[in-house]
């Protein structure tokens, strides 16, 4: 059954293989990766929170959407590929964490605010919701899930009823397999190409700072935080993010294309 799992696996996988990112993403090599680690491992460990009023962070979370929110409605109208059209919310929960949803919503926790060092931090977590909106990522992920469950489910059905026709359970056998696909298949087609729409929605994002006039350089202090709170190095095969060096490295080649550029958008994938 193990190697039946495999099969059905590496089958949900090859056909959620065809939605991605929209556009091409630079390459990060293995002395960029490294690099970045470096910077990583000598940032310290977790991150401290400070402390603000509510009215601090409610400002700064206005204060930041406005500077970026009309770049990156022209950038998203450019794309014509997403949602445009966005329903932004705060939210009072303290974990440094954000994200979009159906429908254009975009959350982000008052603990972003807190652990940020500036409000220029504050401004690519916001763009990088706006960039999985802008590249339809959300709709693309339900696609892929449900593409994945129903792989699934015929490879792991057809599998069970071929080892159980001669078994006086074989229905129950097949069922139970189809389930069991079913349940694989939607888990590999839904972060299938997770961490390459967190890499387009992080250049997404750097190219609505840099419209924007945001200093680059300061919001990627977000990154290096982000990657001393989960302190992972390697990006895994079922993670749904890339590790923090990974993305680090993944965000100076995409900001280093964009500079040379002037903020054009890559090509399309």
């Amino acid at each position: 059954m193990k190697r039946r799992s495999f099969l059905a696996f590496g089958g949900a996988c090859a056909l959620c293989g065809c939605a991605g990112a929209v556009h091409q993403l630079p390459q990060v090599s293995d002395s960029h990766l490294s690099l970045a680690q470096s910077e990583v491992q000598g940032a310290g460990g977790p991150p401290q929170r400070r402390v603000l009023t509510d009215e601090q962070v409610d400002e700064i979370m206005r204060s930041a959407l406005a500077r970026i929110r009309p770049p990156a409605d022209r950038m998203c109208r450019e794309m014509n590929v997403g949602v445009c059209d966005w329903r932004i919310m705060g939210s009072a929960n303290r974990s440094m964490n954000a994200g979009a949803g159906a429908n254009g919503l975009i959350f982000v926790n008052r603990g972003v605010v807190e652990y940020a060092s500036n409000e220029e931090e504050v401004c690519l977590v916001f763009a990088h919701e706006i960039g999985h909106q802008a590249a339809n990522h959300i709709a693309t992920s339900q696609r892929n899930q449900m593409t994945g469950a129903l792989i699934g489910a015929i490879l792991l059905g057809a599998a069970g009823a071929a080892a159980s026709y001669r078994s006086p359970y074989a229905g129950q056998i097949t069922r139970s397999a189809m389930d069991t696909g079913a349940n694989l298949g939607g888990a590999v087609g839904r972060i299938s190409f997770s961490k390459e729409q967190e890499r387009e929605a992080d250049y997404l994002a750097a190219v609505i700072l840099f419209r924007s006039d945001v200093d680059l350089d300061k919001a990627r202090g977000m990154l290096v935080t982000l990657a001393r709170s989960t302190g992972r190095r390697d990006t895994g095969m079922l993670d749904t993010h890339p590790a923090g060096p990974d993305r680090l490295a993944s965000w100076d080649r995409a900001v280093a294309e964009i500079r040379a550029s002037k903020g054009a958008l890559p090509a399309r994938a």
